[in-house]
């Protein structure tokens, strides 16, 4: 080799240069300078959640292999050069590379000296000083870039890259320049830098080798500002031409057709992807995005992933709306069911019940057997099993969501029940040979009661219970259809009760006759007897009830009860009382004897006996029906009834005038039924007919308990007392009598006539029959003084009662006038008789003003004998025992005289009869006058001769 005039003069000898570059050979030959593609390959890492994100960093230095020992001393040799005042350039220029270069692997290696990275920098700076334009400039810019980075001058390191590609465009290290560069931007978080040096990677073409990592890198540095919709695009065209052709549908399909060594990258690239159609914001921004830049063939398998990072993420409603929006861009795609149920699963994962059933509930919609999905294809087994299942759900779950609401939330209530019957009701038609079709049905059935539709409900049950064969459910049904029509009978005005209940009759025979062996058999019918019975038909409801009591061994005791109260009702209301009669009996006999219904039964027997008898009563048979009446009390001694039917059998017996018969049925019905509304008409026929068989005093008491009766009118209680008082007068009890009389004055004073009747009789009974003089007295002077109080309603007839009472007043006033004797001292005795005389006169004057012949004359009568009587005491009174001779002949001249006017006083009142003879009244007073006459005064009235004279003046 020929050296330069330089390196002679630097003592620079081909050995040395030689000898520097032989040291320096085996490190070359055993470390290859690292490459961009070297460092990038599978370096550091960082995790982003569920994705890892390579991120190429130059910050990575393979460690190279231990450098040999001569190493060292090539670096001396370069050195040397380096000092040598004068070398020729281009040596020199090679050995500041080397050195520097030296340096930079030793380092790299781990065994460098402190020093070697800022040397190697120091050498590199110089360099490029003193050599600006040399070609090679690229590498000596590239490894600087290595010795900043290694210095950790990231910036510088960043600076010398990008002056590689700036200066040096064409260099082979441009692509790898810039690529580190972009790396250490993008590890500084500054991507909007690492974005454009990653373009300008990119726009070197495909060829370049870093072309494939610097493309997914510029993806993710759009990412991380957030330019989603930059981005995607990115990841999206690596996915592209890294998935096979075709349209993949699946992950691992799509994965299985990438070469083993871009598996990884490949995968990561579709998280990248997916990563940006999260960041997208949303299903709408997705499909904006997908409307405006298409969406690619691959579209099921970014869904998919991007929905399982969602899943991971515990972003469930997210996930479940990526995999609807997949649906609904392609409705009729084969894989829109298998996104819908991913959704739905989605929904499950997250715990959100509601949406879990709006998700399923569209599925039903869009995937039922007839839907517009279906029209050119045929679902699958897997598929009809799912749209089965999400029908099943539906259903149940409004119908659970209905039972749950609080019953005070009718409409909320109701609406749901009906949601869920609507539900059921697809089913039915959409699935009609389902092996679980027959319980679907119960269920709609109840879905439909519940929602306040039991006509519909009803004809459900019925369906389920006879139109399935084996269908275990069929009893339950059966029995439910029964039910609602009661429920609806219950619930239903009059007008529609009795539809209603003819429906669950003919439910209720439907299943006795085609369910013979049903646990409820008896049960139906004996109610359907009782509807029968309560809408009038009557045969119908006897024949359902003798249905009923012709088992006898299976229904309970309260069935076969029931049974025979509508047998004995139903005989009843056909007028079969003989029949009614028999079954009350036998209900009767079937009942507990503390059933409460013993009492109403009891009344149902005594009624049938009761119309057996007005039947015959009817019929004209008043015997039979008097015997039927009584027996009512005999069968049903304690009916409600019995009292009417002892009350009709007495009235009977009156009709037959059998008045024993009557009187003894009235008087036990007054004993049975003494505060009976009917004892006042009792005590009236009572009365009647002890008056008709001449049976007074009883007679008289049945009248008596009538004029005490206060709900009786006042006019037949005043009759009632008179009858009374009478009666007992005519059975001869004096004390009743009185008693009667007494009361019919006390509480009936008018009318006058009758009233005073009262007073003569009560008068006539204290002289005659009590003797009691006082009483009697009073009783006169009662009379007297009604009369004289009567004012206008006197009448003859008072006026001569009270004359005549005024007549024996008198008398007897004269009778105790007698009774009082005149005896010494005459002084006391005289006046107490003169009173008493005087008394009788007034009274008897009284008496004969009336006018009445009879009693004038018996009065008149009455006056002379008390004049005659007291002038006859008067001759009659003791005489003083010291009188004697002259002087008693005197006292009894004196007492003559004394006694004459009295004896006058008689004539004049006897003569004043006589005189009545000319108005032609002749009677015993006029007789017995005459009679006294011709005892006071014979003289005048004593001869024969005399009288006629006498009785001719008179007359």
């Amino acid at each position: 080799m020929k050296l330069s005039p330089k390196q002679r003069s630097a003592g620079f000898t081909v050995t040395a240069f030689t000898a520097a570059l032989l040291a320096t050979t085996a490190a070359f030959a055993a470390d290859n300078p690292s490459t961009i593609g070297d460092v990038a390959n599978d370096n550091g890492r960082s995790s982003d959640g569920w994705f890892v994100v390579k991120t190429p960093s130059i910050l990575r230095l393979e460690m190279s292999e231990a450098i040999p020992a001569d190493i060292g001393v090539a670096l001396e040799h370069y050195d040397r050069i380096l000092d040598l005042p004068a070398v020729d350039p281009t040596v020199r220029a090679e050995a500041m590379r080397r050195a520097a270069y030296l340096r930079v692997q030793r380092s790299d290696a781990g065994n460098g000296k402190p020093d070697d990275v800022k040397r190697a920098i120091q050498i590199y700076e110089q360099l490029l000083a003193e050599t600006p334009n040399d070609p090679g400039n690229d590498r000596a810019l590239y490894q600087l870039a290595r010795a900043y980075q290694l210095d950790g001058n990231n910036d510088a390191s960043i600076r010398s890259l990008q002056q590689l590609g700036e200066r040096f465009p064409q260099s082979a290290l441009v692509g790898d320049g810039l690529f580190r560069a972009a790396e250490q931007l993008f590890m500084r978080g500054r991507y909007d830098q690492a974005e454009a040096a990653y373009a300008k990677v990119i726009a070197q073409g495909k060829d370049t080798r870093y072309f494939d990592t610097a493309e997914y890198k510029y993806g993710w540095a759009l990412y991380q500002q957030a330019k989603y919709e930059q981005s995607l695009p990115v990841f999206l065209g690596i996915l592209e031409r890294d998935f096979a052709a075709g349209s993949p549908t699946e992950i691992k399909a799509a994965l299985a057709g990438v070469p083993k060594n871009r598996e990884a990258a490949v995968k990561e690239t579709l998280h990248a992807a997916s990563l940006s159609v999260v960041g997208l914001g949303g299903v709408e921004n997705l499909n904006r995005y997908f409307e405006k830049a298409g969406e690619p063939r691959y579209a099921p398998v970014l869904y998919r992933d991007t929905g399982e990072y969602l899943l991971k993420k515990q972003r469930y409603t997210d996930a479940a709306g990526l995999y609807a929006a997949y649906r609904k861009r392609h409705p009729q795609s084969e894989l829109s069911p298998e996104f819908q149920t991913l959704a739905i699963e989605a929904y499950k994962a997250g715990g959100f019940s509601d949406q879990v059933l709006l998700a399923k509930e569209e599925y039903a919609r869009e995937f039922a057997p007839d839907s517009p999905y279906w029209a050119t294809r045929k679902p699958s087994a897997e598929m009809l099993a799912t749209t089965r299942g999400h029908y099943d759900d539906i259903a149940r779950h409004y119908q659970a969501l209905a039972q749950r609401t609080p019953e005070t939330e009718a409409a909320a209530r109701q609406k749901s029940f009906l949601t869920a019957a609507d539900w059921y009701q697809r089913t039915l038609k959409l699935f009609p040979t389902d092996e679980r079709t027959p319980q679907i049905n119960v269920l709609y059935a109840d879905a439909l009661l519940d929602g306040g539709k039991p006509q519909q409900a009803a004809a459900e049950y019925t369906k389920a219970a006879y139109d399935y064969p084996n269908n275990a459910r069929a009893p339950e049904a059966a029995f439910a259809a029964v039910q609602v029509y009661q429920r609806m009978a219950r619930d239903a005005g009059s007008a529609q009760r009795d539809a209603a209940l003819r429906q669950s009759v003919d439910a209720s025979l439907q299943l006795a006759d085609k369910m013979p062996a049903h646990a409820q058999r008896n049960a139906v019918l004996t109610q359907s007897a009782e509807d029968l019975l309560t809408i009038g038909d009557d045969q119908k409801a006897i024949d359902i009830a003798g249905r009923v009591l012709a088992d006898d061994a299976r229904p309970s005791n309260e069935q076969r009860r029931r049974s025979l109260s509508v047998l004995a009702d139903a005989r009843f209301s056909l007028k079969q009382f003989d029949q009614a009669e028999v079954a009350y009996g036998s209900l009767l006999n079937a009942m507990p004897a503390n059933d409460a219904q013993r009492g109403a039964v009891t009344d149902r027997l005594a009624a049938s006996v009761y119309k057996q008898a007005e039947a015959a009563r009817t019929a004209g048979d008043l015997k039979l029906a008097a015997s039927t009446f009584l027996r009512v009390g005999q069968v049903a001694p304690a009916s409600s009834i019995r009292v009417n039917a002892d009350y009709d059998a007495a009235v009977a017996f009156a009709d037959l005038k059998d008045w024993p018969a009557t009187e003894s049925t009235l008087e036990a019905f007054r004993s049975r039924y003494p505060q009976h509304a009917l004892i006042a008409d009792v005590d009236k026929r009572l009365a009647y007919a002890y008056e008709q068989d001449s049976k007074w005093s009883p007679a008289a008491d049945a009248y008596s308990r009538i004029a005490r009766r206060d709900s009786e009118s006042p006019a037949l209680r005043r009759d009632s007392a008179w009858l009374a008082a009478n009666l007992y007068d005519k059975s001869r009890q004096p004390a009743l009598t009185n008693q009667s009389y007494e009361f019919y004055l006390g509480s009936f004073p008018q009318p006058l006539d009758r009233a005073m009747q009262a007073r003569r009789r009560l008068a006539d009974l204290a002289r005659d029959d009590l003797h009691d003089r006082t009483a009697y007295q009073r009783w006169l002077q009662e009379i007297v003084n009604a009369d004289a109080a009567a004012g206008s309603a006197r009448t003859q007839q008072t006026q001569k009662m009270a004359a005549q009472a005024s007549l024996e007043i008198g008398r007897d006033q004269a009778q105790q006038a007698r009774r009082v004797a005149l005896s010494l001292p005459v002084e006391k005795s005289l006046p107490e008789r003169m009173a008493a005389t005087e008394t009788a006169i007034a009274t008897l004057t009284r008496a004969a003003r009336f006018g009445d012949p009879e009693i004038t004359t018996a009065a008149t009568f009455e006056l002379g004998s008390v004049y005659r009587e007291f002038g006859q005491a008067i001759i009659k009174s003791s005489r003083p025992s010291n009188l004697n001779g002259d002087a008693l002949e005197q006292y009894n001249i004196l007492l003559e005289e004394q006694a004459f006017p009295f004896e006058e006083k008689a004539i004049k009142a006897y003569e004043a009869n006589l005189a009545r003879l000319q108005q032609g009244v002749w009677n015993d007073w006029i007789r017995q006058s005459a009679k006294a006459l011709v005892e006071l005064a014979p003289a005048k009235y004593g001869k024969q001769d005399q009288r006629d004279t006498v009785y001719d003046s008179l007359l």
